[in-house]
């Protein structure tokens, strides 16, 4: 197989993940209240605490799910199969696209359960569940575990944990932080990633349990013409200026989902900010804003024209942080054949320019044994 991508956004979502991942996982206690699918007049659906939440594929409705989202893209899937917690079905869905290895998300909405005590046990059995995924193909899939950030007291044990099992990177939910990202309170965070190696890994979306608009008066399409910029712009710039990257030279952040075209304004309004604002006693910057964007950040576009025509600008501050991703299952476009949006977004660019955009900047970020991209 002649492989010419690695995808740093690929998606598990609740959906498709099996019924017995909690179940299985969960100490005994814990098994009354935590996620299970149950079978409805509805459909079959995913449930916690007692309360149906969402739909579930792991049931009767197995067939019209895997229709939706692979039939109708001319991609077979056997009966009953899960194909992206699969793990010999997803890597055969990397290879209809030549993609190598893939950075997977787990269920970035989260799960909005009100007892922290079952909540911190779904997060360390769902951990157990992605890193025995992972173990399949360790270069290939790379799955994040999530570190539970409602509580930061528990993410550093939990950090620590998932190292020692072999995790590349953890998820680190944006949304869903108990106190925010430039409190100290994340210093022993930040640290640990450093001290692990473990990539800190922050992707778009909105808070567990947060409903999305009605798709009515256009707030559902404005909404998701936001998501990209507004749920991870200000992440960005308080990793930045809290100086957790000037006081950790190693830590590395991933931004996923959010493309790309977007930043190149951004960075240079950091670059300003820094320049025109009065110091900060708290958090002394030695470098330039987009020195540290470009030293330990990276972040994924999956079709963005106006961003990868950027990329090899030197004045754009994407040289050295944009990286591609597929958003498989979601994106018809960028998956199973991601040829044509790849001709759109780099016809005519420099070969070496593309190369590192989608595949050598992600296994030098990752830390990946690859073999040379088929370009």
């Amino acid at each position: 197989m002649d492989y010419k991508y690695i995808s740093a956004d690929n998606h598990l979502d609740l959906i498709w993940t099996p019924r017995n991942v909690w179940q299985d996982r969960v100490a005994s206690r814990w098994k009354d209240a935590a996620p299970r699918v149950v079978e409805t007049d509805r459909g079959t659906f995913w449930e916690w605490e007692h309360k149906l939440q969402l739909p579930a594929a792991d049931g009767r409705d197995n067939a019209m799910c895997r229709q939706r989202t692979f039939g109708k893209r001319g991609v077979e899937t056997p009966e009953g199969s899960l194909p992206p917690s699969d793990p010999a079905l997803l890597l055969a869905h990397m290879d209809l696209a030549h993609i190598y290895a893939c950075v997977i998300y787990g269920n970035t909405r989260k799960w909005a359960i009100a007892d922290p005590e079952l909540l911190r046990e779904c997060y360390r059995a769902y951990n157990d569940f992605l890193l025995e995924l992972a173990s399949h193909a360790p270069e290939r899939l790379i799955v994040l575990p999530v570190l539970p950030t409602q509580f930061p007291e528990a993410c550093v044990s939990e950090l620590r944990r998932v190292a020692e099992l072999g995790a590349k990177g953890v998820e680190f939910s944006l949304h869903d932080v108990g106190v925010p990202i430039y409190e100290p309170a994340w210093e022993p965070v930040w640290e640990a990633a450093e001290e692990t190696g473990l990539a800190i890994c922050c992707h778009i979306g909105d808070k567990a349990g947060a409903p999305y608009p009605p798709n009515l008066y256009g707030a559902s399409k404005a909404h998701f013409t936001c998501a990209p910029m507004g749920s991870v712009f200000r992440g960005l710039a308080q990793i930045i200026f809290c100086g957790a990257l000037e006081r950790h030279p190693g830590l590395r952040v991933s931004f996923g989902e959010c493309n790309v075209g977007w930043l190149p304004y951004f960075v240079e309004w950091m670059d300003r900010q820094e320049r025109e604002r009065p110091p900060d006693p708290t958090a002394a910057l030695s470098l330039r804003p987009s020195e540290y964007f470009a030293r330990q950040i990276t972040v994924s576009f999956e079709e963005d024209v106006v961003g990868a025509r950027l990329i090899g600008e030197p004045w754009a501050h994407l040289a050295e942080s944009a990286i591609w991703g597929a958003d498989y299952p979601h994106n018809a476009v960028t998956w199973p054949n991601p040829e044509p949006v790849m001709e759109r977004m780099f016809g005519g660019a420099d070969p070496a320019v593309k190369r590192k955009a989608v595949f050598e900047r992600s296994a030098a970020f990752f830390r990946l044994k690859t073999p040379a991209p088929a370009l």
